[in-house]
C-alpha cells in the first residue's frame, strides 16, 4: 500500500470520527434524558383553592396543612426547598438549594402554568418571611389529587409526591 493510500485511508478514518463522536454524545445525551424518571403517574392537574386547602402527607410522614386563610405548617415535609443565603459577587443575593424535609410555616400560594396543551396548578410555600420556598405541581384527578416536585437534579429521578389526606 502506498504512503498516499495510507494517508487517504487516515484522513477518511479521522472525517469519520469528527462526524461520528459528536453524534454519539448527542444520542448518549438523549437517551439518559429518555431513561430518566419523569413525573409521577397521573394528568396535569387544575385545582382551586378550596381543593388545595387541607392536609397533605409523604410516605415518610412528613405533613404540609394548607389553610384555607393561605398559610400553612409543615412538619418534615419532602420538598426541594430554595432560599436566600445572603449576599453573593456583585451584591447579588446567592442561592442556597436545601433538599429533603421541611419544617415551619408560613403562607402559600396558587400559580398556573401551562406546558404544552395542559394546564396545571403549582402550589407554593414560602417558610417563614423571606425564607426557604418549594413549589409543587398538582397531578391525578379530582378525586386523587397529589402534589409532586423533583429533589434536586430532576435526572436523578428522586421526587416527593403529597397526597391529599381525608
Amino acid at each position: 500500500m502506498s504512503r498516499s493510500t495510507r494517508q487517504g485511508i487516515g484522513c477518511g478514518i479521522g472525517v469519520v470520527a469528527m462526524v461520528l463522536v459528536p453524534l454519539a454524545l448527542v444520542v448518549l445525551v438523549d437517551l439518559g434524558r429518555a431513561l430518566a424518571p419523569g413525573p409521577p403517574d397521573g394528568e396535569p392537574l387544575v385545582l382551586a383553592g378550596e381543593q388545595v386547602a387541607g392536609s397533605w402527607g409523604d410516605e415518610s410522614g412528613g405533613t404540609l396543612e394548607l389553610g384555607a386563610d393561605g398559610t400553612f405548617s409543615a412538619t418534615a415535609v419532602c420538598g426541594d426547598f430554595l432560599g436566600a443565603a445572603g449576599s453573593g459577587p456583585g451584591g447579588q443575593a446567592s442561592v442556597r438549594r436545601r433538599t429533603g424535609t421541611g419544617t415551619g410555616t408560613g403562607t402559600w400560594s396558587l400559580g398556573e402554568s401551562s406546558d404544552g396543551p395542559d394546564s396545571v396548578t403549582r402550589v407554593r410555600i414560602e417558610i417563614g418571611p423571606g425564607g426557604a420556598l418549594a413549589t409543587y405541581e398538582a397531578r391525578g384527578s379530582a378525586d386523587a389529587p397529589f402534589l409532586w416536585a423533583y429533589i434536586g437534579d430532576p435526572d436523578d429521578g428522586r421526587v416527593c409526591v403529597l397526597r391529599k389526606r381525608a
